[in-house]
């Protein structure tokens, strides 16, 4: 293996914008992420299998938002120089990671249970095999995400997730097409329920969908860097590592957006939180007044 001769110093302008990026981003995360957990816990129609997982993802982004990328910002600042606060922060960096991969595969395989065999769906989705399988996944990635001596074999984990997702994905675009397709056709034969229903089902794989792939956008990058970095001798490698880094970091706050983009319900609940604290504090400052 060559031995790293890359600078590992970035000006103070370089790590002020970095660090600014990731603040910025954080204070974004953390309120997108607990609208998540408010918005599923106001309306029933939320509370299902699939919003399980994304229940897991949010507090995995959670994690990353209040704890890791702060504490990211501050090392980039300069604050503070202790090999202890470097372990703390990179440990809560792997875990959400782990959590965030595992829950997108687990609630990915979901939906294709739910798409490609609706009856298995029905006999396996519920309550208790979710959580018991929510539970694998964070001793999982607390297990290999926290011990430093085995994080190589995380980034393989990861590596390998990544790889299964995306032919599962394309499979479950291909079945939602063919679904959409058929009924088309079918329009006349078919009641409102049932097209509602496949078109419910379609609508959250492809909410999955662009999770999966802004994960793939936001990480990948990391992945690759930190690799081509361990055999690199330019400076600007690790300019380029800090930034892939920052990328990673700042998916936590994308996925929010996603679901308002992609599902009618969270915006409509999003409208209605969002009318009730202006017209609350309408009312406060109205009362003041008078």
């Amino acid at each position: 293996m060559a031995k790293n001769v890359c600078s590992r110093n970035l000006t103070d302008t370089q790590a002020f914008i970095i660090a600014s990026v990731n603040v910025l981003f954080a204070v974004i995360g953390v309120f997108g992420n607990a609208l998540v957990f408010v918005i599923v816990a106001r309306n029933r129609r939320l509370h299902t299998v699939s919003n399980l997982f994304i229940i897991s993802l949010a507090l995995a982004d959670l994690l990353v938002c209040i704890v890791a990328q702060p504490m990211y910002a501050a090392f980039l600042f300069g604050l503070p120089h202790d090999p202890i606060y470097s372990v703390v922060r990179k440990s809560f960096s792997f875990v959400s990671l782990l959590a965030s991969i595992s829950s997108l595969v687990a609630v990915t395989v979901e939906r294709y249970t739910a798409i490609a065999s609706p009856m298995k769906y029905q006999r396996r989705a519920n309550l208790t095999n979710v959580l018991v399988l929510l539970f694998i996944i964070w001793s999982l990635s607390i297990g290999m995400g926290i011990p430093p001596g085995i994080r190589f074999i995380a980034v393989y984990y990861v590596m390998s997730l990544v790889l299964i997702i995306y032919p599962i994905n394309l499979y479950i675009y291909i079945i939602a097409r063919r679904q959409a397709r058929s009924i088309a056709k079918q329009v006349g034969h078919l009641g409102k329920s049932s097209q509602g229903k496949n078109e419910k089902e379609n609508i959250a794989a492809k909410t999955i969908g662009s999770v999966v792939a802004v994960f793939a956008i936001c990480w990948v990058p990391l992945i690759v860097t930190a690799l081509i970095y361990q055999y690199g001798n330019c400076g600007k490698l690790y300019l380029a590592l800090k930034w892939s880094q920052t990328l990673g970091l700042c998916s936590s706050a994308v996925n929010p957006v996603i679901y308002c983009l992609k599902t009618q319900i969270f915006r409509k609940e999003l409208k209605d939180i969002c009318r009730r604290v202006f017209r609350g504090s309408s009312s406060q400052d109205k009362a003041e007044f008078i």
